[in-house]
Formats: structure tokens, sequence, C-alpha cells
């Protein structure tokens, strides 16, 4: 690549048919990042804004939505960081059926 050419490419963690989700529009001159333009994407609802007004309970709900792709999995990590903030011992059962679902 010549020196100064700026080269645009986009960027995003999902599969391009996965829409709504966040995308980064990188522009690089050789190996280094000049600039980025974040698009957010039409899934961005404000969650964290709405939890603040609720407890950890009512908040399990509202994980649901933020990957349509992997609803489960955003229950387990937010389950996972509330347990271990208010040093909550998980029974083994429980752990068990975490990874069946």
């Amino acid at each position: 690549m010549a020196e100064g050419k700026i080269l645009t490419i986009n960027m995003g963690p999902h599969h391009p048919a996965t829409h709504g989700v966040l995308r980064l529009v990188l522009e690089l001159d050789g190996e280094t990042i000049v600039k980025v333009t974040p698009h957010i994407g039409h899934l961005h609802r404000g969650i964290e804004k709405i939890a603040e007004n609720m407890n950890y309970q009512q908040a399990i709900p509202l994980t649901d939505r933020l990957d349509y792709t992997a609803a489960t999995l955003c229950n387990e990590g937010y389950c996972t960081a509330v347990e271990k903030l208010l040093g909550i011992e998980v029974p083994k059962r429980a752990q068990y059926i975490r990874v069946i679902m």
C-alpha cells in the first residue's frame, strides 16, 4: 500500500447478515487507524439507562434484548456479574442447569 493512501473498511463484532448492531467504519493509513466512525445501529435501546431504576432481578428480562442472536448468553453474563459482585455462591446443580440451557 502506498504511503498516505487512506483505506476505509467496515468492522463489526457480528456477521454482516445481523443488521442493526454496532459497526465501526475504520480509516487506515497503512496499519495505523486514522479515524473511527461508530454506527450504533437501531438495536441500541438505552437498556443501561432503563436498568438504573430497577433492582437486580427486574433487570434480567432486559438482558434478553441485548443481543437477539444469543439472549441466554447475555442473561448468563449479567447474572454471573451480579452474583460475583454480591458474593453469592451458586450451587453446583444450578451451574449444571445453566450449562444445559
